[in-house]
Formats: C-alpha cells, sequence, structure tokens
C-alpha cells in the first residue's frame, strides 16, 4: 500500500487512520469536504481527480444527524446523500478501477444494541436506536455487498462506540474529561449501565490490518470490556489535574443495560485483531490532544 486515500480526513476516525498510516511511511490523500462534498454525485472522472493512482480507499466520511432538528426533511435528504448515495458513487468507481475499499459502518446497524453478545448475522436496524444515521449505514453496507458480487474487494467495519482526540464535546467522554479537568463536579446518571468504548486508535489499526491481509467481508470490532458509566466518569477524575467530585443520581430499577456489546472473534480470526488501548490510556491521550500511543517496537 504506497498510496492511500481517506475521505472524512479531518474527522475524528480521519485524522486517526490518516496518521496511522504516515507513520507507516505511506503517503496518504487526504479528502475533506473541500475535496468532495459527499452529498454532491460526482462523474468517473471527478472522482480520478479526487483520488488519481490510490491503491486503496478507507472511506471514513459520513454526515450525522442534529438530534434538534431531526425531523427536518432537508437534514434527511442530505444524511442519505452523504451516507448512501456517495457510497453508490464511490462503489460503482471503484468497481471499474479495481480499488479496494474500507468502509467505516456502525454498531447502531445492529435491531437490538443492548444484546448480551451481538454477532455480525444478527437481525439489522430499519428504524431504531440510531434513527435514520443507522439505518443509512445499512443502506450504504448493501450497497457495497451488492458491489462485491461484481469484483469489488470491500471490508465493512462496525465498531462499538468510539472515542478519541477529536470527539464532540457533547460526547459523554470528552464531556466528563472537559468536567474534571476544569475542577468541576461530575453528575453522573444511570451510572450502573454499561458501553463497550473502543479507542480511534484501535479501529484505525484494524482497518489497517484488515486491507493488508485482503480480509474481504464484515466485521465487527470491540473492545475486551465494557465499562459502566461511573467508571468513565471514575477514570476521568484519576486523570485530571485537579479536584472534582462524582455526585451520583439515582439509577431507575430495571433499568440496567450493556451497549454494543460486540462479538468480535470473526475479526480475530481473519486479520488477528485485537485492542491495545484501554480505556484510562485512551481518555490520556484526548486529554494530551494526542492521536495514538507512543510506544517503542520490540520488533526488529
Amino acid at each position: 500500500m504506497s498510496k492511500i486515500a481517506v475521505t472524512g480526513a479531518n474527522g475524528m476516525m480521519g485524522r486517526h487512520m490518516t496518521s496511522l498510516l504516515k507513520s507507516k511511511g505511506i503517503f496518504v490523500n487526504e479528502v475533506t469536504r473541500e475535496e468532495w462534498n459527499l452529498t454532491e454525485w460526482k462523474s468517473f472522472n471527478d472522482l480520478d481527480n479526487i483520488f488519481g493512482s490510490v491503491s486503496t480507499i478507507f472511506h471514513f466520511g459520513a454526515q450525522l444527524l442534529n438530534n434538534e432538528k431531526k425531523n427536518d426533511n432537508w437534514q434527511t435528504q442530505q444524511t442519505f446523500d452523504a451516507n448512501t448515495r456517495s457510497c453508490l458513487n464511490l462503489a460503482e468507481w471503484a468497481t471499474l478501477r479495481n480499488i479496494p475499499i474500507v468502509f467505516l459502518s456502525s454498531s447502531v446497524v445492529y435491531k437490538n444494541p443492548h444484546a448480551l453478545k451481538i454477532l455480525e448475522t444478527d437481525p439489522k436496524v430499519v428504524n431504531g436506536f440510531g434513527g435514520f444515521y443507522g439505518y443509512s449505514k445499512l443502506l450504504a453496507e448493501n450497497i457495497f455487498r451488492h458491489f462485491s458480487l461484481e469484483g469489488l474487494n470491500c471490508v465493512i467495519l462496525r465498531p462499538s462506540s468510539i472515542y478519541g482526540y477529536g470527539l464532540p464535546p457533547v460526547k459523554l467522554v470528552q464531556n466528563y474529561i472537559d468536567l474534571a479537568s476544569s475542577g468541576s463536579d461530575l453528575r453522573v446518571t444511570e451510572h450502573k449501565n454499561k458501553i463497550n468504548l473502543i479507542h480511534a486508535y484501535d479501529v484505525a489499526s484494524a482497518a489497517f490490518s484488515a486491507v493488508n491481509r485482503k480480509s474481504w467481508g464484515i466485521f465487527n470490532l470491540s473492545s475486551k470490556v465494557e465499562n459502566t458509566i461511573f467508571q468513565i466518569a471514575e477514570t476521568a477524575v484519576s486523570i485530571s489535574d485537579v479536584s472534582s467530585k462524582i455526585i451520583l443520581g439515582e439509577h431507575i430499577k430495571g433499568s440496567v443495560f450493556t451497549r454494543f456489546n460486540l462479538d468480535s472473534t470473526l475479526a480475530k480470526k481473519s486479520f488477528g485483531f485485537e485492542t491495545e488501548i484501554d480505556l484510562k490510556e485512551g481518555m490520556q491521550l484526548m486529554k494530551q490532544r494526542q492521536l495514538g500511543p507512543c510506544r517503542t517496537s520490540n520488533t526488529s
């Protein structure tokens, strides 16, 4: 892999993917919204100009729904165009040009995100936890699956809840880090609930390994453990340089759940997937505004 393209290169996952590839000495064509606004349909000539002579495309670009405008028809159209129609555009072109694609999907495609152990073959959503965003990802997956039967080499990754540097401030992990770092108290509700968090660096590593080993197919990606909301808050306080307290709210009786408990056995068997970063290290990296670990390799 001498030259790789990454769409959504300015996003959290795009930045982690780009950083990892560059650390391996690989030239990266960073495709941002300026190069291709995914809501816009492109001709094959346009895509030739955008991607050039790349050997693989990591398609990480996507558009999230603004929950405050979830009933906005224009926003729904934009989400469909960016998350689904762009995949049709890209898949047709990549099949003709014989360029493999790694597509970043989501665990919100599953019908029951609270199942005890979620397999790749488990029922998928039409209108569930992820709303139209989740459905747009599922539609995109089916587009790539269609073109894989036409000869497209494709990896589809379904990670659990991704966190890392670049996570929006409104998201739980970043919000707790910001509060603890400012010395503010953390008011935690539903503290017994668990969530499977996976660091963006581990997702990027998995994406690289999958395409490097030509492990075409659909794979779950999850970390080794699920953390309670309390543990996330506790970790934020432990890495803070100032003093802050955790104030627990009441937990609604009978409402405890675990979210995104994905089974990533298939990824491990297919391309040796293993997570490297635990919750504390991952949150420290976020606090230090770093995209990945600084470790000395023991291999020669």
